[in-house]
């Protein structure tokens, strides 16, 4: 998967001027539209590599896609509002219980502090899944159906799958800040190769889910006429 996952967005028709307007798009991000079009490129990724094809597709309906990375954006967002929540419940509860008993306020803040990185983590894992989801149902409900995803997070595939692209996206981010160090030119470069890390590890997102999904669907139980039960 690893090389597949390399060689996805290299190996496509019109690989140079994908990589260029993304690269383009990134360095425009902070006027937030470009960001949304980028994010919209990787939930079609998702999409296609989820549903088999395995052509990178290419920067087209830009209308498209900034609506569909606007979704992903919400999406991921109320994913982030669980930590958010008890980050703000335990350690704030803390901190003011820190004026009547430093003691309890210091251990409440502790706590609170672990369980919001533990959560933080584990959004970190389910938001990946929910996007691929999202891509391949094309419905934003679909990204919280609980029912459908459970057995996709715990398949060994889409663990594996999810280390896979953490690595990549680690690597990227240190060869990234090597460039950055040189002036300009290395930090324009850095966000090239932010971009080719992050459909390298949507692919593998999607590849991963996708294998994950048919151990699901193979291991759903049967009723007594062999049909699939509902």
């Amino acid at each position: 998967m690893f090389n597949d996952s390399i060689n996805y967005l290299k190996n496509s028709d019109d690989a140079a001027r994908t990589i260029l307007v993304g690269g383009l798009l990134g360095i425009l991000g902070f006027l937030i539209v470009p960001a949304l079009v980028v994010q919209g490129y990787v939930i079609r990724v998702l999409r296609r590599v989820s549903a088999g094809d395995t052509e990178a597709p290419t920067f087209e309906n830009w209308t498209k896609l900034a609506v569909d990375g606007l979704k992903a954006f919400a999406i991921a967002f109320v994913y982030v509002l669980v930590p958010a929540i008890i980050g703000a419940v335990f350690v704030g509860g803390g901190v003011a219980l820190a004026n009547e008993s430093p003691a309890v306020g210091g251990i409440v803040a502790v706590i609170g502090g672990l369980l919001t990185l533990v959560a933080g983590l584990a959004i970190w894992y389910v938001i990946p899944a929910a996007l691929v989801r999202f891509a391949e149902k094309n419905a934003m409900g679909a990204a919280f159906d609980y029912d459908s995803l459970s057995p996709i997070l715990r398949d060994r595939e889409y663990a594996t799958g999810w280390l896979l692209a953490l690595s990549v996206i680690v690597v990227a981010g240190v060869i990234a800040s090597v460039l950055a160090a040189i002036p300009l030119l290395g930090w324009l470069v850095a966000v090239f190769v932010g971009f080719y890390a992050q459909v390298t590890a949507a692919y593998i997102y999607a590849r991963s889910y996708a294998e994950a999904d048919e151990h699901r669907l193979r291991d759903r139980p049967e009723v007594e006429d062999g049909r699939p039960a509902v």
